[in-house]
Formats: structure tokens, sequence, C-alpha cells
């Protein structure tokens, strides 16, 4: 491989730029840390203390970036403490993230030359720099980039797996399965494709007679080898069984939707597949390359059966079973669609190399053309992405600054509960109250007119509310009531503050940064704040009647 690298050296100017892009401003939000799935993970690592207290006591996702992002902490810290602060474990956790975004590079470039040339290797890596989702996860310290990363390989040894059936090659996939699933339980679906794979290579190339025994043997040597790695990586998934089912059982009902709350409203009447090719995949890889992907799976897919190709089948098989298994949830967060970006990126480069190599000049000179343009997008949209957001401050900082040179410190502020954008207010503001904007009723509409009564300011620290209670008027009534006479005036609140959307944010967030993309592509990283100023004075009778539906 290393040989491999120094022939292709056109690879190094991609993975420099992408190192940049996702290195920048690794301490976003500090001292904060806004994102609350970072938040969890960091709560979970600094419980930790070798070797007397090693259950993370958290089972949403798996133990092995946990453990690893412990143990190097230690090392920062030059083991002089068994414990390793809140903020370090953040910083650590998006080190990796961006580590790890990083190497998708040179590993994409790699595994597509694998596939078809260098050409592919090289189409596939140039997009993968440019990638939007892979620049915003390289800044998360969720485990996102840990499932992309190990899937991609994961791939590539199933496909080693497909072409020859060696101990080998079944211990190396049986290793990345374990590596998978140790970091998140879902990825255990993707352990049909390599039984499957054992069990046609093997009945490809043994006797009839003799097949049952070699498929026992490969499927009990996988198994043995993916259940040591899980065993070893998560053992307390195992000590502490209750606990992890309990979590498993929870998290299960919320991504099913059996069980509603808060944070999945913008979910309900959401239709799967199209919902991911409107609001997620036009933010992760932009709109340009989303459009090029459907036409090229369409096409790739008529050149795998008509060619039986079986590599080509399997990338799309993977592709297949990495993106269906998250789209028909109930939730569609953008990160569930993270580990398929690979998969995109690989499915157009052979599209354009299979146009690229043509025969016909005219069809050669017009893919060029096309491919030029789809980087060209890219590029601008990275690098407008990662100044808007990760160049710049972040925007509730920003703008819990600018609020203390016109806002008296003592000043009565009304804020949403849940957000932890409010945090930054904290310090500079002595009276926020939180109100529950989530289940407004008509039982809690006494308490809210009561509070808009004695509210000098309100501030929304994201539009994670506002956007579902506009959108959502029939679902909502009365959040909709709510939200809507307060942008239209109609409650005596002016509009003091939005978030600045420049040029360059425009075109990242397709003109609107609130309701362009499904909202966890933007309330993480940079929210829109808004906050409101009192003008006109009402009773709290004169707001009830305000706010019934």
């Amino acid at each position: 491989m290393k040989h491999f690298f120094l022939k292709n050296l056109q690879i190094i100017f991609p993975v420099i730029i992408g190192i940049f892009l996702r290195i920048i401003n690794l301490g976003w939000g500090a001292p904060y840390f806004f994102h609350p799935d970072e938040r969890n993970i960091a709560s979970s690592i600094t419980q930790l203390s070798f070797p007397h207290q090693m259950n993370p006591h958290f089972f949403a996702y798996g133990s092995l970036p946990i453990y690893t992002s412990y143990f190097l902490g230690i090392f920062f810290l030059n083991f002089s403490t068994k414990q390793v602060p809140f903020d370090l474990a953040i910083l650590i956790m998006r080190f990796i993230s961006a580590v790890l975004s990083i190497s998708i590079i040179p590993s994409i470039f790699y595994i597509g030359s694998k596939l078809k040339n260098t050409t592919t290797g090289i189409i596939a890596a140039v997009l993968a720099t440019f990638s939007t989702g892979f620049i915003q996860f390289a800044h998360f310290g969720t485990f996102e980039m840990w499932l992309t990363f190990l899937t991609l390989w994961f791939f590539y040894f199933c496909l080693q797996l497909w072409k020859q059936q060696t101990k080998k090659n079944v211990f190396i996939t049986a290793v990345f399965f374990g590596l998978l699933a140790a970091t998140k339980a879902s990825s255990l679906i993707l352990g049909i494709i390599p039984l499957c794979i054992i069990f046609l290579s093997i009945f490809r190339k043994h006797p009839k007679l003799k097949i049952i025994k070699y498929i026992f043997i490969s499927y009990f040597f996988f198994s043995v080898i993916s259940i040591i790695i899980i065993f070893v990586t998560n053992p307390f998934t195992f000590f502490d069984f209750p606990d992890f089912l309990a979590s498993m059982h929870y998290e299960s009902a919320v991504a099913l939707g059996t069980l509603p709350v808060f944070y999945t409203n913008e979910f309900i009447h959401s239709v799967p597949v199209i919902f991911q090719f409107l609001y997620v995949y036009p933010f992760l890889i932009n709109p340009v390359i989303t459009i090029l992907f459907l036409i090229s799976f369409i096409f790739m897919t008529i050149i795998a059966i008509k060619e039986r190709s079986s590599i080509l089948c399997l990338l799309l098989i993977f592709f297949l079973v990495t993106f269906l298994s998250q789209a028909f949830l109930f939730v569609k967060w953008t990160r569930y669609i993270v580990p398929t970006l690979p998969f995109v990126y690989l499915i157009v480069a052979l599209f354009f190399t299979y146009f690229i190599s043509s025969i016909n000049k005219l069809f050669s000179k017009f893919s060029y053309g096309i491919l030029f343009f789809a980087i060209s997008v890219s590029c601008i949209i990275a690098l407008s992405y990662t100044i808007t957001v990760y160049a710049s401050e972040d925007t509730r900082i920003y703008a819990a600054n600018l609020a203390t040179e016109s806002i008296n410190q003592n000043a009565s502020i009304l804020s949403e509960i849940y957000d932890l954008g409010i945090i930054s207010f904290n310090p500079h503001f002595s009276n926020i109250k939180l109100f529950n904007f989530y289940d407004l009723s008509p039982v809690s509409l006494s308490e809210l007119s009561s509070d808009l009564a004695d509210t000098q300011y309100i501030v929304l620290p994201s539009q994670r509310i506002l956007k579902i209670r506009v959108l959502k008027k029939n679902i909502y009534p009365m959040g909709n009531t709510f939200y809507s006479k307060l942008l239209n005036g109609s409650l005596g609140f002016k509009k003091i503050y939005e978030t600045p959307c420049d040029m360059l944010c425009k075109l990242v967030y397709l003109n609107n940064p609130v309701f362009s993309f499904e909202e966890t592509a933007t309330v993480f990283d940079r929210p829109e704040v808004y906050i409101f100023k009192k003008q006109r004075h009402f009773s709290s009778q004169q707001y009830k009647n305000l706010l019934m539906p």
C-alpha cells in the first residue's frame, strides 16, 4: 500500500486541503460545548478510572470510541491522573473525528483505484475532500467518522473476501465487523453481507457434499472473532446487560417513533427516502452531487446487471444496506446518513470514469466539463461552509456577547427549555426563565401568559422549536400561534437581533439556514439566534386571548 501511494502522489494535494478544512477551529463552542451528544459521551469518559471504574454507564453507542478517547486523554496528561477532564475529553473526541475524516480521503482513493483505476480513486477522493458532511462531522466528537471509516474498510475487506476466501480474509473481515459493532450496535445489520459472501463463494468453489462443512467452519470462525472483538471493546455490554438492554430499548423506541420525545418532532409525517434526498443529502454532499448521484446510481445499476459485475453489485448493495437500514426509521437525522457517503462518492466516481474513458470523444469531453463543474461547486460550498461556521465565532456566543451591549444585566428574559444555546447567555444575565414551548397546551397557557406579561426580552437560542411550529400548524396549533405572532409583532415584541446570513451563508444553506435542511444540519454548530424586545405591554389575560389558536 505504501508503494501504491508513493506511485500516486496526486492524492497528497487533496489530503493537504482536507487537513486544513477539518482541523480549523476544533475548539468551536468552547467553553460551553453545545453539542448534546458530545456532552453525553464526554460525561461518560470523565467518570472512567482505570482499572477500577471502567463501566461507561452509556450504551447509546459502543464503548470502543469511549475507551479510545479515555486512554488517549490519559496519555495526553502524561499518565499524571486516572481521570480525563470534560473539556479535554471533547477536544480529544473531535481530534479523533478529524483524523478519521482526513484518513477517509486516501482510503477512498486507494479503494476506488482498486475498484476500477486511479481516475476513479482520485475523483472519489477529491469529492470526499470537499464533502460538507465530512467537514462537519470532523468537528463533532461523535462516532459518525468512526462508523464511516470502519464501514468503508469493511466494504474493502468484504470485496477481498469475495475475490478470495482465505482464513486471513475471513479474519480481517470479522475484525472490522467486530469493530463496527463495537462502535454502534445498529451496524450489526451489515453482518448479513459477509455471511452471504462466505456462502456464495463456498458454493461456487466446493463440491456439494462439502458445502455444509466449509460454511459451518467459516461462519463459526467469523462469529468467534467478531464476538471476541465486541467483548474486549464492550465488556460492560455483557457485565451490565440490564442497563445495556434498557438503553437499547429506549434508543430503538425513539428511532422507531414508538416513544415520542421533544427532539424528534420534525419527522412527523416525513416520507422515507424522499426526505433524505430533499433535506439531508443536499446538505451533506451539496445539491449538484445529489442529482449526479441519483443519475450515477441508476446508470451503474444497469451496467452492473448488463456486465454481471459482482464487484459493482457489492458496492451498490453496500450502499443500499447502509442507507435503507436507516432511511425507513422514524427519525431521519443527518448523522444516520453520513456512513453512506463513501459509497456515494465511489458510485459517482465510477460513473464519470466510465464516460471519461469512453471511445466517443464527445462523451469524454462533456464528462470532463460536468466533473469540473461538480468539483468546483463542491469546493466553493465546502470553503463557504468552513468560513461561515468554523472560521467565525459561534452564533450563540456572538449573540450573547452582543446582547450585553444593549440589554441590562437584570432584565427579565424568557427562553426555551432543553436548548443548550442559552448557557452562553447565563454568565451575562441573572434573570433568565426557561419555558417548555414544546408542550404548549391550554393547561400551560396561563403560565405562559403570566410570563409574557412580566418579560422584557425573549431569546430563542436556535430555530429548533420555531421551525417545526411554523411548518406544522395542524399538529401544533398553539405553538404555531405563538411563534407566528411573535415573528409578526402581534405579541408586542420586536425582533432586535437575528443571526446574520451573508452571501456565503446563503450559498451553503440554499438561501435559508432555517428551512432548507433537516434541523440537525445547523442547530448544533450554526443555529439561528433570535432576540425580541417588548415594545407594547399587555396584561396576562390579553396575552391569553392573543395566544388562543
